[in-house]
């Protein structure tokens, strides 16, 4: 066996964990430094939850109508076609488009015989991107007021 003297050992030792500890830190440092040249001023690049998002929120019922506000990110701007269908596949709407910021305001005329909608992204192709089915379900309540003298 080759004999080492502790001293030896222990220097070595001690290099061997300040090298370590040196690479730890310069990585982590490196890990938590943002370029803000990367991220643009568009709050759409810097969210990556927003990014490619599809939304469709029910606004009420006014005037004997369905409201919707549909919202769609499209971040590399390429053409799509926005469909709406109801329930027997039947297309109510359908329109192409290619703006990068998808905003509309959606108004169907209320009728009993419809009982799901559906609003899609389809591309250029006819490749469903996204889809939402709304369920429409309707209540009525009528409160009597009886009034006796």
């Amino acid at each position: 066996m080759i004999k080492m003297s502790l001293n030896t050992i222990a220097k070595r030792f001690f290099l061997g964990n300040l090298l370590a500890a040196a690479l730890f830190l310069s990585l982590h440092a490196s890990a938590a430094r943002i370029e803000k040249s990367v991220y643009s001023e568009i709050d759409t690049h810097s969210d990556s939850l927003k990014v490619n998002k599809f939304e469709v929120k029910y606004l009420g019922n006014a005037s004997g109508n369905f409201d919707f506000d549909v919202r769609y990110n499209n971040v590399k701007g390429s053409n799509f076609f926005f469909v709406v269908k109801d329930e027997n596949g039947e297309i109510l709407f359908e329109k192409d488009y290619s703006s990068k910021m998808f905003h509309k305001k959606v108004e169907l005329a209320k009728v009993d015989d419809i009982s799901k909608l559906t609003f899609s992204i389809l591309s250029d192709k006819d490749v469903t991107i996204f889809s939402k089915d709304i369920l429409i379900k309707t209540k009525y309540v009528e409160d009597v007021l009886v009034k006796i003298n």
